[in-house]
C-alpha cells in the first residue's frame, strides 16, 4: 500500500524570463548554477508513509531571493516532520523551514533562516510556459554521490506519465544526491525541470518534474494564494495503450462538489487552454481554481460540462499521527480506501527493536479497534492510549492486513504496552 506520488520502479535519488539573446556556453550555465544551487540536508526522526527514517542529502535552487525561498523535491525535505538545513557553495549549513510541500507533485518550497543572505543572489530564470522538445540539450546540477556542485549533460528524451505524474525524461546522468537540483536548458540557461528520479539498473533513463508545473505552485504562493491541488476523489483507468486520455474508473462521494461517473473522460478545464491528457495536467489547470470551476468531459460519448466547488487534497504539513511503542499510526492515505472498507488509521512506520516490532505489527496494517472499540481518528487513538497508560496495562489492537489467497485480508489482535506515547506533527488547530 503506497501513498503520495508513488513512482513504481523509479528510485527517488536523494521567475519568468524572456528568451536569451544568445545561447550561453555550458560553462556559463554551470557557473551560474554554482551560485543559486544549494545542498540540502534533511533528518527525519519518525517517518510517515512515503519517507524514510534518518538523514539524507539532496539539492535545491533559489527561486525567490528576496524571500529566501528555495525549490526542491518533496522527497528531499520529507513529507514527515523533519529538520532541514541548507548550504550555499562555500558556506556552512544553516537551518531552513518548510513553506509548502505538495501532496501530488514531488515539489517543495523551503525558506532559509533569516541570518542567511540571499538577496544578492540572482534567482535563475524558469521556463514556466513550455515543455522542452525531444533532443533539447540540458544539464543537470547537484551533488551526485556526495560530489558537491557537479554538472552533467544530456538531452530531453521525452515526456511520460507512466509513473503516476507527468515527468520529463532525460539521458543526463541523475544520481543519488541530484534530487531537487535544477535541470537546465543549455540553449537558454533557463531551468526546465527539477531532477527527481532514475530507473534502477537502467542506463541513462532519468526523470525530472517539469518546472512548468512547479511554476504554478510558486506563483500562487507569491500571490498569497493556496496552491493545493483539488481532491476530486477519483481513481483513473491506467493508460496502458498510451491513448493520452484521462478516464474515470472510480468516483468516491463526498470528496468533491463535482459528481463524476465511472467512464467519464475528462477533456478540459473550461477557460484554461489545452486538452487534458493525464492527471498532472488536470490538477495543474485546477490549481488556484478550487471554487466553482467547470470541466468539459465526455459522458456516454456525448460532451457535457460539470461544475462545482472542490476541496483541497490533505495538506502535507498538517498531517498528524500517534507514536506508541515504536509504531506510528496515521491517516489512511490511499485514495480507494473505501473500496475495501478501510478504517481511518494505518501503520506508517515501525521502529526496529521495539515492542511494536516484537508484536509483528507491520507498515500498512490497518488499525480497526482498541480493546474491541473502533477508532475514529488520531485524537481518539491518543486519548484511548493515554487512558490505557494511566491504568498501567496493555491494550488489544485489532488489525486488518492485505493477505491474498482464500481471503483478501487477514485479521490479527496484538497486545501492546503503551510506552513513549506522543503526537507527531503540528498541534490540532
Amino acid at each position: 500500500m503506497k501513498s503520495y506520488a508513488t513512482l513504481g520502479r523509479l528510485a527517488l535519488i536523494g521567475a519568468i524570463a524572456l528568451p536569451a539573446a544568445h545561447a550561453p556556453a555550458s560553462e556559463e550555465v554551470f557557473k551560474s548554477a554554482l551560485r543559486y544551487t544549494v545542498q540540502i540536508r534533511t533528518t527525519v526522526p519518525v517517518p510517515f508513509d512515503g519517507d524514510r527514517k534518518g538523514t539524507g542529502l539532496g539539492a535545491g535552487f533559489v527561486v525567490d531571493a528576496a524571500r529566501g525561498w528555495i525549490m526542491t523535491n518533496a522527497h528531499v525535505v520529507a513529507r514527515s516532520p523533519s529538520r532541514v538545513e541548507v548550504a550555499f557553495h562555500g558556506q556552512d549549513f544553516a537551518e531552513a523551514s518548510k513553506v509548502y510541500v505538495d501532496p501530488y507533485l514531488d515539489v517543495a518550497i523551503i525558506r532559509v533562516a533569516a541570518g542567511v543572505e540571499t538577496k544578492t543572489i540572482q534567482a535563475p530564470p524558469l521556463d514556466c510556459d513550455s515543455m522542452p522538445p525531444v533532443g533539447h540539450p540540458v544539464g543537470a546540477f547537484g551533488h551526485p554521490w556526495r560530489l558537491q556542485f557537479t554538472g552533467t549533460r544530456g538531452i530531453i528524451s521525452g515526456v511520460t506519465a507512466k509513473y503516476h505524474t507527468e515527468l520529463l525524461q532525460t539521458d543526463a546522468p541523475i544520481n543519488q544526491g541530484n534530487s531537487g537540483g535544477p535541470l537546465i536548458s543549455l540553449e537558454s540557461g533557463r531551468i526546465v525541470g527539477i531532477n527527481t528520479a532514475g530507473i534502477r539498473g537502467a542506463q541513462n533513463t532519468n526523470f525530472a518534474v517539469a518546472v512548468k508545473y512547479a511554476c504554478r505552485v510558486l506563483q500562487l504562493l507569491q500571490q498569497g494564494r493556496d496552491p493545493s491541488p483539488p481532491n476530486l476523489g477519483l481513481v483513473y483507468f491506467k493508460d496502458l495503450d498510451n491513448r493520452k486520455e484521462l478516464k474515470v474508473a472510480r468516483s468516491y462521494a463526498g470528496e468533491s462538489g463535482i459528481k463524476f461517473l465511472a467512464g467519464d473522460i475528462i477533456k478540459q478545464v473550461v477557460g484554461v487552454d489545452g486538452i487534458i491528457e493525464n492527471e498532472t495536467q488536470l490538477l495543474h489547470a485546477l490549481r488556484g481554481r478550487l471554487g466553482n470551476s467547470s470541466l468539459r468531459l465526455l459522458r456516454g460519448g456525448k460532451e457535457t460540462v460539470v461544475a462545482g466547488n472542490k476541496m483541497p487534497m490533505p495538506r502535507v504539513m498538517e498531517m498528524r499521527g500517534v507514536y506508541v511503542s515504536g509504531v506510528l499510526f496515521g491517516p489512511v492515505t490511499v485514495r480507494d480506501a473505501s473500496e475495501f472498507g478501510a478504517p481511518g488509521l494505518m501503520v506508517h512506520h515501525v521502529d526496529a527493536g521495539t515492542a511494536g516490532q516484537s508484536q509483528e505489527i507491520a507498515k500498512s496494517d490497518l488499525l480497526e479497534a482498541v480493546d474491541g472499540v473502533p477508532v475514529r481518528d488520531v485524537d481518539d487513538l491518543y486519548r484511548r492510549l493515554s487512558e490505557v497508560r494511566a491504568e498501567g496495562r496493555r491494550c488489544a489492537l485489532t488489525f486488518k492486513k492485505l493477505a491474498g489467497g482464500e481471503t483478501l485480508f487477514n485479521y490479527t489482535e496484538r497486545m501492546l504496552p503503551v510506552s513513549g506515547l506522543r503526537m507527531i506533527g503540528p498541534e490540532k488547530q
